[in-house]
């Protein structure tokens, strides 16, 4: 299987968890000692602090969300992927580019290190 359809299944898996608003499950794509950025809240490190945010974030209405892949890659055991992200919100629209490090463990499954997320205001960049 081909790096880029791994990306794919995992990026598919998490948005349906997010759908779900499965916090836990949200958290579990991340390495035990995962960080996410975001201009939304202070940093977040860890599963459990991570899989704390997202169920804040469930708090407040989206709808549609979307991941497309702008740029990949993979050497070994890492790699990199740049998002963009769009959703629409109670407040309106929601856009933005995400640049995330991945490493692969080793049953081979892929989890996000480190997610850097940047919004784009009125959702356009």
């Amino acid at each position: 299987m081909t790096f880029g359809t791994e990306l794919r299944r995992l990026l598919d898996g998490y948005l349906a968890a997010y759908a779900a608003q499965d916090a836990a499950t949200c958290a579990a794509f991340y390495g035990v000692a995962g960080e996410i950025h975001s201009p939304f809240a202070p940093p977040v490190v860890g599963r459990a602090a991570i899989a704390d945010a997202h169920q804040a974030w469930f708090e407040h209405r989206e709808d549609n969300k979307r991941l497309d892949i702008l740029k990949a890659d993979a050497r070994d055991d890492l790699a990199y992927v740049l998002l963009r992200y769009s959703a629409d919100t109670s407040d309106g629209p929601e856009a933005g580019t995400s640049l995330d490090v991945l490493s692969r463990d080793g049953d081979g499954a892929w989890h996000f290190l480190v997610s850097s997320l940047n919004a784009h205001k009125g959702g356009t960049e």
